[in-house]
């Protein structure tokens, strides 16, 4: 696909859940995980070239509990060839704040957007 669209335009979506210490990907409507952790798999696709990550913490999306930023802190350094999107959990402009300190590229913003806890302008200016 890289081939076909370019690198620079293609978004690597991993969905991860947190289990016994590791960080896994649940698949088929979350139901079921796969073997090879997310970073692991995340390895695979910076070595390829991959420009771009979106990851969500599933058991904090839709949760208004704050980002993980820890997560994306840590994605940011694994994947450092690699614009970083973080997701699942935003509740105020502070989570945007913290979520660029810790090198994310971009925020995924949904309920608290919806709900209006703050405007769009107000996030595009953190």
């Amino acid at each position: 696909m890289a081939d076909r669209f370019g690198a620079g335009r293609l978004v690597l979506a991993l969905d991860a859940r947190h289990e016994a210490g590791v960080w896994r990907l649940p698949t088929a409507g979350w139901t079921q995980t796969e073997q090879a952790t997310l970073d692991a798999r995340v390895s695979v696709y910076a070595a390829t070239g991959a420009c771009h990550l979106l990851c969500t913490d599933i058991a904090r999306d839709g949760m208004l509990g704050g980002l993980n930023i820890d997560l994306y802190r840590h994605l940011a350094t694994l994947a450092s060839g690699m614009a970083v999107q973080a997701s699942g959990g935003v509740r105020d402009l502070d989570d945007i704040r913290a979520a660029r300190a810790a090198g994310a590229a971009g925020v995924i913003l949904g309920r608290a957007l919806l709900e209006g806890r703050f405007s769009l302008g107000e996030a595009l200016a953190c």
